[in-house]
């Protein structure tokens, strides 16, 4: 079955930052378990701060998975670079944009 190019494609966005005001989505993905992939997509405001995050967003994301409690050490990536989050830091601070991947694997 053959499928056609569009080439002239020309829609709005669905999810373009504007449409979120002040917040941000945000995907997190842990790298080093193969048996919890499910990465997840959060909505939260860009003037958050990392601490808030991630006992808001990240510990309870984290605590589904049966093969961690949130107590661990864990490696941050961002966008596949390094990333070292600071607690007092808002995620614009950090330098974490619009569907930004916040990779992490246990250190």
């Amino acid at each position: 079955m053959a499928i056609n190019a569009r080439y002239d494609y020309d829609y709005p966005s669905r999810s373009a930052q504007a449409l979120y005001g002040d917040n941000i989505m945000v995907h997190l993905w842990q790298k080093d378990d193969l048996w919890f992939a499910s990465p997840a997509c959060v909505l939260v405001p860009k003037a958050m701060t990392w601490k808030d995050f991630y006992q808001t967003q990240f510990l309870p994301y984290v605590s589904a998975n049966p093969h961690t409690t949130g107590g661990e050490s864990y490696a941050w990536s961002l966008v596949d670079n390094a990333f070292t989050p600071q607690d007092d830091r808002t995620l614009e601070e950090l330098g974490v944009q619009h569907k930004n991947t916040l990779g992490f694997a246990r250190a």
